[in-house]
């Protein structure tokens, strides 16, 4: 059944994603409390392997943090994560962007959600005239984990 299919099915699925990602902090969150535990526990034992392990666990559930909450950010602010396709970046996009995207891009990049943006055009990123380029706000997780939300489209 498409999610489309109503604008109504489209909310209920943007709210999930919300709510998936809320419990995904969460989780993160506590695993953050505990290895702050694990290092306090590995400091009074002394052993410096141990501390160094999980120094490196402790940073990597940081930065996956900051993943979550840039990721929540973005699905309150409306943006809607689509499927991620090979882009160009906009330095390198010949496109000519219309005002309206422009506008969208400035307010994107003003939110501070995202890490970059790409304009996807075709499977080998160059410009196609029966095409409409699409750009996308783009967040990046660990271990090359990206995720790619519309920001908007012209003709």
């Amino acid at each position: 059944r498409p999610i489309i299919e109503s604008v109504l099915l489209l909310v209920q699925f943007h709210s999930g994603l919300q709510d998936e990602t809320k419990q995904q902090l969460d989780q993160a969150r506590q695993d953050l409390q505990t290895t702050e535990e694990c290092i306090v526990a590995a400091e009074e034992l002394g052993i410096k392997a141990l501390i160094s392990r999980h120094k490196r666990v402790r940073t990597q559930i940081e930065k996956e943090i900051i993943f979550l909450e840039n990721r929540l950010t973005a699905l309150e602010g409306g943006f809607i994560p689509v499927p991620r396709f090979d882009y160009a970046s906009i330095e390198w996009s010949s496109e000519r962007m219309n005002y309206s995207t422009l506008r969208r891009l400035k307010e994107a990049k003003d939110a501070g959600i995202f890490d970059d943006f790409g304009v996807v055009q075709d499977k080998y990123t160059h410009p196609r005239r029966a095409r409409d380029p699409l750009l996308v706000g783009i967040l990046r997780g660990a271990r090359g984990h990206e995720e790619h939300f519309f920001i908007g489209v012209w003709h």
